[in-house]
């Protein structure tokens, strides 16, 4: 693990990159942002968490990092250590948490504790979309006052894009250095469905309403089948590769940030 801290002081901001070793769009970010030298009106701590997952180009080593939390320094695998290792140096702070998706293009945020702060950090971002996934729980965002950052598709020179303009965006906000940014008002959803299994090709788009009793699932083949909507929902996170057991989830809006 890399962890450098810019500014005076003891920070109360964290970037985090690289729970998963083969979502690089953060570590891509933090590391163009630091190369012009920025001076850093407040401190901040930015951390490239999973290193021999990242020189293995694999999401993890032994076991999922972000469900790895609060970890354990004498565990039995390299992500409960790092875990263990990790948490301590983050957990006063307000954190931004970068990842990539094979899902969606666009960012989106998502939180896992509803407060002002965290509210703040999502705002921070810059993005037009937050959704509450405190119905998953594990993930580092359950441990601090954080907000993780799905910044595009995995692997594209789009996500690493928009994981540098999201940074700049959340350092300028919480005025850790002077930048032009935009805190906005992005909708908001709240997850309340995880729809299991797997070989499954989604056909929806994520964000896009499915009405009740549409189709936004398929499995070809002798004896396929369809997944129809018992109500209406809001894909998140549902793809045909992303997960082995599983397509995604399904939310509801429920309006803006600040409602």
């Amino acid at each position: 693990m890399r962890v450098q801290t810019h500014g005076d002081g003891t920070p109360d901001l964290a970037v985090v990159a690289c729970l998963h070793g083969n979502e690089r769009c953060g570590k891509t970010a933090i590391e163009r942002v630091l190369a012009e030298n920025p001076t850093f009106s407040r401190p901040v701590r930015f951390a490239i968490a999973n290193e021999e997952a990242i020189a293995e180009n694999v999401r993890f080593i032994d076991e999922d990092l972000n469900r790895a939390f609060p970890g354990d320094s004498e565990g039995e695998t390299h992500e409960s250590r790092l875990a263990a290792e990790l948490l301590p140096q983050i957990r006063d702070c307000g954190v931004l948490d970068l990842h990539s998706t094979r899902s969606h293009p666009e960012a989106f945020a998502l939180l896992a504790r509803m407060n002002d702060r965290t509210k703040r950090l999502a705002r921070a971002t810059g993005v037009g979309r937050v959704v509450d996934i405190s119905y998953v729980v594990g993930g580092l965002i359950d441990y601090v006052d954080g907000v993780a950052v799905e910044c595009g598709l995995r692997g594209t020179e789009r996500a690493e894009r928009n994981a540098e303009r999201i940074l700049r965006n959340f350092l300028g906000e919480t005025g850790a250095i002077d930048a032009l940014s935009d805190g906005g008002d992005p909708e908001l959803y709240r997850i309340f469905d995880a729809v299991g299994g797997g070989d499954y090709e989604f056909v929806g788009e994520n964000f896009v309403r499915v009405e009740e009793g549409e189709v936004f699932a398929r499995k070809e083949g002798e004896g396929g089948t369809e997944l129809r909507a018992d109500r209406a929902f809001y894909p998140v996170l549902m793809s045909t590769d992303g997960y082995e057991d599983m397509i995604g989830f399904r939310a509801e809006r429920v309006g803006t940030l600040v409602d």
